[in-house]
């Protein structure tokens, strides 16, 4: 799997130097301007003038939509701002004035990962400001036997992963700058003892998102319309 390669190779890096802890670093963020469109997200579509062209349409597994006139557009991994404009081009073939306006009904692809040490492990859902403790705290708090001033977070998803340490002892000792903002493709795993050999752990860590990597995917490969295989009120221990 590719994704796993990538992480390996990053293991490989790490292999000398422990991965280092998230205040010592500035960690990369994404803002809300990068936002992008992915499968199974809903959007509300309004064409100025044209009703008749209005819709609520839902991004299918392979990325598009399929618009009146139009025809398929491929949505999937571009902003808002190039939506408007893909979509309002097709128009002018059709309308020289056409202006469309695309409200963001529901996000579904905007996804965080917490497995290892805790009660629930699961896939959550980013729609709004999430705190490692909060998503800690969501799936269930962490087990009595994990080792709570080594835990992991990857950040880039697995494709281009970063690793990083958080401390929750000091989190909860009233150090901000361990509960960071999680953001979508991260991987927060939690371990049962201190990381002493990174490419160990590792191994040991693709075991347990072997499972949820390949949910995410069947979602994608998915009719439209069919359940999320992976929801984030309940979790299936790795």
């Amino acid at each position: 799997m590719i994704g796993f390669a990538a992480l390996a190779l990053s293991v490989a890096l790490a292999r000398e130097t422990p991965p280092p802890n998230v205040a010592d670093v500035d960690l990369p963020t994404v803002s809300n301007n990068d936002f992008q469109f992915g499968a199974g997200d809903r959007l509300g579509i309004k064409v100025y003038k044209h009703p008749d062209l209005d819709g609520e349409l839902t991004v299918a597994p392979d990325g598009t939509i399929t618009l009146p006139l139009v025809g398929r557009v491929a949505i999937a991994d571009h902003t808002y701002n190039d939506v408007v404009t893909t979509i309002e081009t097709g128009l002018r073939a059709y309308y020289s004035d056409a202006s469309v306006a695309v409200n963001v009904v529901e996000v579904t692809n905007r996804k965080v990962y917490i497995v290892g040490e805790v009660a629930q492990p699961m896939v959550m859902q980013i729609t709004g400001h999430l705190p490692m403790i909060e998503a800690l705290t969501r799936s269930g708090g962490i087990n009595p036997d994990a080792r709570t001033n080594n835990i992991l977070l990857i950040r880039g998803g697995l494709d281009t992963p970063a690793l990083y340490t958080v401390d929750v002892e000091r989190m909860l000792m009233g150090e901000e700058a361990q509960n960071v903002a999680l953001q979508p493709g991260d991987i927060v795993v939690v371990p049962t003892k201190t990381i002493v050999n990174v490419e160990r752990f590792f191994r040991h860590v693709q075991g347990i998102l072997a499972p949820f990597v390949s949910a995410s995917q069947l979602y994608r490969n998915a009719n439209v319309g069919s359940p999320q295989p992976v929801i984030e009120d309940t979790g299936t221990n790795p």
